[in-house]
């Protein structure tokens, strides 16, 4: 479904991504883990179009998509959940689900798919009305993620979306993404929480100083030497 080959990324003259290499294939949900500044969010702005590589290819559904403008991506099904949340805070909740599904023509489906995102996130129910910069740090991610969805994702990519939350959230957001994976839909996770995102995703890709370190499959990931040392110290895995 997506795949990135060679790709090289730089800001100004720093390289933010060496030569990675990595695939998506349908109905996974695959995550990428390292420390800050290894470069897993900007693999998300490459493929979504919000930064362009120098060097390398991106191909989803089999067609190339880097070059294209993230508006163009968009369209193909690539839906791009940033970290920071980055809700419309003066609008209300309803506001920034329609913005969601911007792109969309099928009002009768549209309808349909928000009544299921009010049955996934009914606490974004109750407060249709009211202004998203008012919600709690955990609501306001609930709702970035429930715009995403109202876009019928091909893709979904999630950067961070545990950051700076409390641990009883960051577990409903766990079980948001199991939910969503369950039902089908592919997801490409950028988590700093590594052992909740080992735990959720079919594979896994190591990303140190924007090289692929490490990948392969997450229950093995688990058990790997380095990866428990620099990334597991400290949780019950």
């Amino acid at each position: 479904m997506l795949r990135m080959t060679n790709v090289e990324v730089y800001y100004g003259s720093v390289r933010a991504l060496n030569s990675v290499t990595l695939h998506v294939d349908e109905g996974e949900l695959v995550t990428l883990i390292g420390s800050n500044g290894a470069g897993k969010s900007t693999v998300l702005k490459t493929v979504s179009g919000l930064t362009s590589p120098r060097v390398g290819a991106i191909e989803f559904l089999n067609q190339r998509i880097d070059g294209m403008s993230p508006t163009e991506i968009v369209r193909l099904g690539v839906v791009h959940c940033p970290e920071g949340r980055r809700v419309f805070p003066d609008m209300t909740v309803g506001e920034n689900l329609d913005m969601g599904a911007y792109t969309r023509s099928d009002t009768d489906d549209i309808a349909t798919d928000r009544d299921r995102v009010f049955e996934r996130f009914p606490i974004l129910h109750g407060r249709l009305h009211q202004r998203a910069g008012d919600l709690s740090g955990g609501q306001q991610q609930m709702l970035a993620i429930a715009r995403a969805v109202l876009a019928r994702p091909r893709l979904l990519m999630l950067d961070e979306p545990s950051l700076g939350l409390a641990p009883i959230l960051v577990e409903q957001i766990a079980d948001i993404i199991r939910d969503l994976h369950a039902s089908g839909t592919t997801i490409l996770l950028n988590e700093q929480n590594a052992e909740m995102a080992l735990r959720l995703a079919d594979r896994t890709y190591v990303l140190e100083t924007g090289r692929v370190t490490l990948e392969g499959a997450s229950e093995d990931l688990l058990q790997n030497e380095h990866v428990q040392k620099a990334y597991l110290e400290g949780t019950d895995n």
